[in-house]
């Protein structure tokens, strides 16, 4: 049997590897399951991202749950958390994103959820994965075919974004905020709730087109730098950039600055842990030690998984968590949608800065300080076993290590993370110090490792 699903869902290139045909199918096993699990007559809702080839996907995979008799709630064009919302909203038996996130126009992919939301359970990827490759499928009698109806789910989703922000703080600082959705599906969210909530908005790129004619939807700092330039002319409080299913929200500071990921996730950290008085955060062994000495300052504990937004979801509802994120920009509020969300993130974020009376960047400065460097080396051999290796090596030298995901050597003030990426022959190696010269020392040791690791 074949494997379909990566960390979170199955992506590849539209009309090559994600075809009608895929699609079709991939709704016909999904229902089956569904189906099989004792479902009688399943309800899913499926949405979709704006890329060129979305419609097409969509429309197939929803075929293939009508053939089954499954009964479909199709929500258009919506932003991945927001079709996550709705499976809870809508009280669904499940879901589906047709989506390829920050993936380049041509990409497209297929995220399946659990009722709550959730992308799916392995054990039942697995059995739609069986499924699928062996087309085992239960098809209904032409009398049993599965209904459609269309819903709106933006409006809804916005409304519950704001019953859980201070709008009345917000109305009264009125923050100027410049932001650019990718041409994303972000685009039918984001400026209508940051005017809603009674910033001032200028918004670029926030037209929905699939061709992603802008930019890469990807929102790192090369991608931004236009962007970073447009936030500081107009003298912006601050800028928010989304990727193409906005999941994520990268921030730009009052003067032009780009803001790592992890430093916005720490700003919502330590605004909930003070809220509440303390509470259980789950971040990645990637993720910046801020988030740990937030921490021990305000009464919370912190959880490390492996990298993926998935992965942290599920640590989130297994440990009841109050928050979770990512370095990328992602950041999980669970009691509302168990995936990262850059509009809740946003909303999250113009509260914080609107009580604060503070610009962005004092914001950021008052966090604790560290340096982080990052860089990566292409492999040709196995990454995974390089990364074993180096995992040996530093045993060897009596380093402290955590191997939660890759080989992570901890100093009593930093960390170097030697981690083989997977989706590419890449070896990723990340480090931080509260010292910017003892942050690239550490570099220097898991590059030392890696390359020393490659000789044997």
């Amino acid at each position: 049997m074949g494997k379909l699903f990566g960390t979170f869902g199955v992506r590849g290139i539209a009309n090559e590897k994600i075809t009608p045909e895929f699609a079709l199918k991939m709704g016909m096993a999904f229902g089956t399951m569904l189906k099989r699990e004792g479902r009688k007559r399943p309800l899913v809702v499926v949405g979709r991202d704006p890329r060129v080839s979305g419609e097409m996907l969509k429309e197939a995979l929803i075929s293939g749950l009508l053939s089954i008799g499954v009964d479909v709630i199709n929500v258009g064009i919506a932003p991945t958390p927001a079709i996550q919302f709705a499976c809870r909203y809508f009280r669904t038996d499940g879901g589906a994103v047709i989506t390829a996130s920050h993936n380049p126009p041509e990409y497209n992919g297929i995220k399946l959820l659990e009722p709550n939301g959730l992308g799916l359970k392995k054990e039942r990827e697995a059995v739609v994965e069986e499924l699928f490759f062996n087309e085992n499928f239960d098809r209904a009698k032409w009398h049993d075919i599965g209904e459609i109806r269309e819903e709106d789910i933006i409006r809804p989703y916005l409304d519950a974004i704001k019953s859980r922000v201070d709008m009345e703080a917000i109305k009264r600082r009125r923050p100027f905020v410049v932001v650019d959705t990718s041409n994303g599906a972000g685009s039918l969210t984001l400026p209508y709730l940051l005017r809603e909530l009674g910033c001032k908005v200028v918004s670029v790129n926030a037209q929905p087109d699939g061709h992603f004619p802008a930019r890469n939807p990807e929102p790192n700092e090369e991608n931004l730098r236009s962007f970073m330039k447009i936030v500081k002319a107009l003298g912006a409080d601050f800028g928010v950039a989304q990727d193409g299913d906005a999941d994520r929200a990268v921030f730009i500071d009052e003067n032009g600055n780009f803001i790592q990921g992890d430093k916005t996730f720490a700003l919502v950290v330590k605004a909930m842990l003070q809220e509440n008085g303390g509470g259980l955060v789950v971040t990645t062994v990637a993720t910046s030690h801020i988030i740990d000495e937030l921490a021990k300052q305000y009464n919370g504990k912190v959880i490390k998984t492996k990298v993926g937004d998935l992965i942290v979801s599920r640590a989130l509802l297994e440990h009841n968590g109050l928050v979770g994120g990512e370095e990328n920009g992602g950041v999980i509020f669970p009691d509302f949608v168990l995936g990262r969300d850059g509009a809740m993130t946003t909303a999250k974020i113009v509260e914080i800065f609107a009580k604060s009376g503070k610009k962005f960047s004092e914001l950021i400065d008052e966090l604790p300080r560290f340096y982080q460097v990052k860089t990566k080396r292409h492999i040709s051999g196995d990454r995974h076993a390089a990364v074993e290796k180096v995992a040996e090596l530093a045993e060897q030298r009596g380093f402290r290590l955590d191997t939660t995901d890759g080989t992570k050597i901890l100093f009593d003030d930093g960390w170097v993370l030697v981690r083989a990426s997977g989706t590419e022959p890449i070896i990723r190696i990340f480090a931080e110090a509260k010292d910017e010269e003892k942050a690239e020392e550490y570099l220097s040791i898991g590059l030392e490792l890696l390359k020393e690791s490659l000789k044997v």
